[in-house]
């Protein structure tokens, strides 16, 4: 088994996205040779296609965001939400009595990110948040309000762009999630080669080995009738068409 995780495919495992929570609304890029030690590394070999729904033009996905100014160093949070759904399991868990607004903010983006509803980072005061993947537009003029701490900022979600012709995982069947019905597939890219390995990005990818730690990623190898990632055929020339036949995953019972 050749499949390999990013640091942030991990913490996405770890902490509340699951699978397919991580990868949904992603593409896939197919390279040449062998795959890296690790997805946390930048890409090798060459770029033979770009793997996408039925081969249309990618559009990747932009993430709304809202940003919240810790400003008060006492009291107790009783509420966080974003339009009328709270996104933190358990306010009462922060007391924030005598704590520096930095401090604060990371308690804040440790909760949000412990209910897996939304991800939340904080530098000094500021709390960002940001939807999960795959939402698009769906939280754009949503308010992000916090109750029991005092703070300033808009608090108003903007600038979600919707992902277009990304892969759809299906629903996970004893333990195996596979490749929804769309087709996956992709056109070569010149100068062609074999495929070797692909990786799978999540949805708002931005590419370069240094965000790897804050994007899931998998790495997998490429074959027919065998590996990861079966495809119609290896041979890749300009504008050839590939198909994935079977894309599964299962995540072991023990």
């Amino acid at each position: 088994m050749t499949i390999r995780f990013s640091t942030g495919m991990q913490n996405a495992l770890a902490q509340g996205r699951g699978f397919c929570g991580a990868l949904n609304h992603g593409h896939m890029r197919v390279f040449s040779g062998s795959q890296p030690a690790t997805p946390d590394l930048v890409e090798t070999g060459t770029l033979l296609g770009i793997i996408t729904k039925s081969s249309l033009a990618l559009t990747k996905e932009t993430r709304a965001s809202a940003t919240l100014t810790i400003t008060g160093t006492s009291g107790t949070l009783t509420s966080l939400v974003v339009g009328t759904c709270p996104i933190i399991g358990d306010p009462g868990a922060l007391v924030t009595t005598s704590a520096n607004t930095t401090t604060i903010a990371g308690l804040v983006a440790d909760l949000i990110n412990r209910n897996g509803y939304a991800e939340a980072t904080s530098s000094g005061a500021v709390v960002t948040v940001k939807p999960r993947p795959g939402c698009g537009t769906a939280w754009n003029t949503l308010a992000l309000t916090m109750a029991g701490v005092t703070t300033s900022g808009a608090g108003t979600f903007a600038s979600g762009v919707a992902s277009v012709n990304t892969l759809i995982l299906g629903q996970p069947l004893a333990g195996v999630i596979e490749k929804s019905t769309d087709v996956w597939s992709m056109n070569g890219l010149s100068p062609g080669g074999t495929a070797g390995w692909f990786r799978f990005y999540g949805s708002d990818d931005p590419y370069g080995a240094t965000s790897t730690v804050l994007y899931p990623r998998m790495d997998g190898s490429c074959g027919v009738g065998s590996g990861d990632a079966q495809l119609s055929s290896l041979a890749v020339t300009l504008n050839s068409p590939h198909t994935v036949d079977v894309f599964k995953f299962t995540v072991p019972a023990a």
